[in-house]
């Protein structure tokens, strides 16, 4: 099978050329799954943007990039998603968007991964990077500055789908009632966007007041891979005196998540839930908590996170890595109704890889590049697999699937 071609295929059939809202620029964007999802998310396009690299197209992926800066406009900080298409007859806009206090974008963010397609891309020569270094640089200090009130160093997300990780277990939190579970999930989300609206969108007052603030660990596990890439290319560029700003936040967020998240007696990370006292963790074993592999934490932390990983009552199934441990009471290979229950995802087994890679652990990357390239060959580039049968399921021709081909 030729993975890179397939991969190029599918991001070419699924991306979307128009002219932005004011008709002066054309807007390039990678949907992550057209008929299913259509606008533009944040770390889609991020992942997205680094297959355009394997595949050659620098230009391509510099677009792709260059588009949510433009969808961004003045704000500070990235929305989650771009409506670019838009329509009002949607469900999602009578059920959830037409909370957002605009047509344009949603008012919540996703995990703050830009500064490493930056470093990719201005490292292939895409010298246009520059254009954005003030803006990407104003983008994580307003983060750590508005969405850490607690100056932990760590960010606080304020809903679910900041994460990424949507209906986690490790976010069910007061959602302990299992009847009529679903329906519970999805008016809780409505529910703390109309709680922001009562905020005026305000960043640092969601984060101080919502009723759901947590330390993710996997938010803050790519927020500090996002902004050690950008200092990197702060660097390349010679900005001295920004460098040094976002060092001294990286070297607090990297301390705060291990002081705070580490739990020395299961070996794993987990999440702090900061609506309890203490800032309580969150133990649920999910691939959140396998995620810290990415950095550079100490050795013995490593190897733990290592033997969870290859445990076979754990995470080691037939096609790791699933989204939440066996042996979790939660856990669900079919992901069905809910997202992020159980079943492998690509984009999470691509961190684990990136993480391996870095810790010099080739042998078990190489393994779980193969399995996650058998999961595309039984089954195509699908958003989520059942990590005992490789079968595939939720939405088709799945964008960021494509990024097995990296991981060689």
């Amino acid at each position: 099978m030729d993975l890179l071609g397939e991969a190029k295929n599918l991001l070419t059939s699924n991306s979307i050329i128009k002219k932005n809202r004011e008709g002066n620029q054309e807007i390039v964007f990678t949907a992550p799954s057209p008929g299913t999802y259509d606008q533009q998310w944040f770390w889609d396009s991020c992942l997205h943007s680094l297959v355009w690299l394997k595949i050659g197209d620098k230009e391509r992926a510099f677009r792709e990039i260059k588009s949510l800066f433009i969808g961004k406009g003045q704000r500070k900080l990235f929305p989650h998603m771009i409506f670019w298409n838009y329509k009002k007859t949607d469900p999602y806009w009578l059920i959830f968007d037409r909370l957002y206090p605009t047509d344009n974008y949603s008012e919540i963010i996703q995990p703050p991964i830009i500064g490493y397609p930056l470093l990719r891309l201005i490292k292939e020569g895409q010298e246009q990077v520059s254009n954005f270094a003030q803006e990407t640089f104003q983008y994580y200090s307003h983060l750590a500055k508005y969405r850490d009130p607690e100056d932990t160093g760590l960010l606080t997300i304020v809903h679910p789908w900041e994460s990424g990780l949507d209906s986690s277990p490790k976010f069910d939190l007061e959602l302990t009632n299992t009847k009529l579970f679903r329906i519970r999930q999805w008016r809780r989300m409505k529910r703390l966007l109309k709680e922001f609206g009562r905020y005026n969108w305000d960043q640092r007052e969601m984060a101080l007041k919502s009723s759901f603030k947590v330390k993710c660990v996997l938010t803050n596990t790519l927020f500090l891979w996002g902004l050690d890439s950008f200092i990197e290319v702060l660097d390349i560029l010679k900005f001295k005196e920004e460098k040094l700003q976002l060092e001294i936040l990286k070297k607090k967020a990297l301390s705060g998540l291990i002081e705070k998240c580490w739990n020395e007696e299961d070996g794993l990370f987990f999440d702090l839930n900061m609506n309890k006292k203490n800032e309580q963790q969150i133990k649920i074993s999910t691939i959140s908590s396998l995620i810290p592999l990415m950095l550079d934490i100490p050795s013995d932390m490593k190897n733990q996170l290592i033997s969870h990983l290859t445990n076979e009552k754990e995470f080691w199934t037939r096609y790791p890595i699933p989204t939440v441990s066996l042996s979790e009471k939660s856990f669900n290979p079919e992901d069905s109704p809910l997202l992020w229950r159980g079943p492998t995802w690509v984009n999470t087994n691509y961190f684990i890889w990136l993480g391996l890679k870095k810790h010099k652990e080739d042998k078990l990357a190489d393994e779980i590049a193969f399995k996650t390239k058998k999961l595309v060959e039984i089954s195509g580039f699908r958003e989520f697999y059942n990590p005992f049968t490789g079968e595939g399921a939720g939405a088709e021709n799945f964008g960021w699937s494509t990024l097995v081909t990296l991981m060689e």
